[in-house]
């Protein structure tokens, strides 16, 4: 059972690796490509390659991913990748992440800069629901830190800022990192 879980981790770790690759192929090209390398594994599998050894050589026939796509890639147009975060996606974040702080000023202007910072989110197709989510969540949970720290340790108020702070930044910077390239469709 071991060494099937580590030859499904090698298939894995080479399928993700070609889909990686094959991001510059139209959308139908690269999910051929990847159908059609994984039904070569399937039938080695099938055909008795179980072992670690066994799936590393039938792997190595294959090709390294680059070479693949570089040969899948012979007279197609490659497709242009748009950025991870576009402008409105910038402003989503910077919002989500400066309107708690401007609760000083007015309570109407964070309420709305991170209203409209939410808007943006999620209308967005740059995040999953579940970074959407965690998105919607971060000033929440940035001041559930502060009030859980100020109702149990009761340190002082610098410290309970910054915990808020952290928690609220952490999460944001999270979200940036997990933004994603939009899927090409053609």
């Amino acid at each position: 059972m071991n060494m099937e879980l580590d030859s499904n981790r090698l298939v894995d770790a080479y399928l993700d690796e070609l889909a990686t690759e094959a991001a510059v192929l139209p959308a139908g090209r690269r999910d051929e490509l990847l159908d059609d390398m994984k039904t070569h594994i399937a039938e080695a599998r099938a055909a008795g390659a179980t072992s670690e050894d066994e799936i590393r050589e039938v792997l190595q026939r294959l090709g390294r991913p680059s070479e693949i796509v570089a040969a899948a890639t012979d007279g197609l147009v490659q497709v242009e990748v748009g950025p991870r975060l576009r402008p409105q996606d910038f402003v989503a974040v910077g919002l989500l992440l400066v309107a708690p702080y401007l609760l000083s000023l007015s309570l109407i202007v964070a309420v709305v800069g991170w209203g409209i910072g939410l808007g943006l989110l999620w209308t967005s197709n740059r995040w999953t629901t579940i970074w959407k989510l965690i998105g919607t969540l971060s000033w929440p949970l940035g001041y559930a830190v502060a009030l859980a720290l100020d109702m149990f340790v009761q340190p002082p108020i610098g410290i309970i800022l910054a915990a808020d702070t952290v928690v609220s930044v952490g999460l944001i910077a999270a979200l940036v990192l997990n933004a994603r390239a939009p899927r090409q469709t053609s």
